[in-house]
């Protein structure tokens, strides 16, 4: 296996993730929102650019779906949702379908469209993920990043999964880059006295999303392997998948 790593969406260029599985990350708060909404029920998610696209899509799926998305963190006007996760509840998106646009989770999905394989990776679905992706022969873990430079809580789940990877005894060729991710987790969370709420809370966009008023928004994407799952991107949506089955 070959392990890589991407450190924000938004970069100069198409990325080449030919033949790869792309796992995107955005901890704050996409790919814990959609991997929410899906194990709360929703039917599936539908990434797409902007809210133009957003509404352009609505009017194709029909009335029957709902609209979930943030700039500068905040609720679009005139969507249904935000970017919380904490909105996902089951009695609001069981049987759903939600067209989704941020500021940088839904641009990574979309720039990793040519990779054999999108999967969606958080703190939340962890353990579930690096169990599926041990079989993989290369991986990248796609950091979404936050206006298109890194974010250090991107960083630790990517270290998180490899090391969760290193430990299932998959003995993998490590660019330079996944080790940073390695290196972060290692130092932040490598022990078991490390809290990941807190250490979360140190990060930029932490700090931003809480004065904002999503503090609690923090605090729930901490959770390690509290939602296991596997969510897939193909064929223009998200939605979870029985382990084990190909693309």
């Amino acid at each position: 296996m070959k392990i890589d790593l991407v450190l924000s969406a938004g970069g100069k260029g198409r990325r080449d993730f030919h033949g790869k599985t792309v796992v995107v990350i955005d901890v704050l708060r996409a790919s814990s929102t959609i991997v929410t909404a899906l194990t709360n029920g929703c039917f599936a998610v539908y990434p797409v650019a902007d809210p133009g696209a957003a509404a352009i899509f609505k009017r194709q799926l029909g009335s029957d779906c709902l609209t979930g998305g943030e700039r500068r963190g905040l609720k679009i006007p005139g969507f249904d949702l935000g970017n919380s996760p904490l909105e996902y509840t089951a009695a609001v998106v069981g049987g759903q379908r939600i067209i989704l646009t941020t500021s940088n989770g839904t641009q990574a999905l979309l720039e990793a469209q040519n990779a054999a394989e999108i999967l969606i990776g958080s703190f939340l679905n962890a353990g579930y993920l690096s169990s599926y992706l041990a079989a993989k022969e290369e991986v990248v873990f796609f950091c979404a990043g936050t206006n298109g430079e890194p974010a250090m809580e991107d960083l630790l789940c990517a270290g998180l999964l490899t090391e969760r990877l290193l430990n299932n005894g998959v003995e993998p060729a490590i660019t330079d880059a996944a080790r940073l991710g390695l290196v972060v987790y290692r130092h932040l969370l490598g022990n078991s006295e490390a809290d990941p709420v807190t250490v979360l809370g140190q990060f930029q966009h932490s700090k931003y999303l809480a004065s904002i008023g999503f503090a609690d928004d923090i605090a729930y994407c901490a959770q390690i392997d509290a939602r296991p799952c596997l969510a897939r991107y193909q064929d223009g949506r998200i939605s979870l998948v029985e382990e084990g089955k190909g693309p």
